[in-house]
């Protein structure tokens, strides 16, 4: 489902974590440096805006949900 590679990623200094998957969609997790949370960077890209903002808000969704999972259980 996801795979691993090096990136450099233009944020502040700090452990960053990116995943891709095959669809070119992908995510990146971060701790805030600042204050005792996690952020989370999506990406997508689709034909068109619309089709890109549903692709958008599915994964956002997904993703959310199986941290929760991770969390939780």
């Amino acid at each position: 489902m996801f795979t691993a590679q090096q990136e450099v990623i233009n944020l502040a200094s700090s452990n960053v974590l990116k995943f891709w998957l095959q669809d070119g969609s992908w995510f990146a997790v971060r701790s805030s440096g600042t204050e005792p949370k996690v952020k989370f960077y999506f990406g997508v890209k689709q034909a068109t805006e619309n089709r890109s903002e549903k692709r958008l808000q599915e994964f956002q969704t997904n993703v959310m949900s199986a941290v929760e999972n991770m969390v939780y259980t």
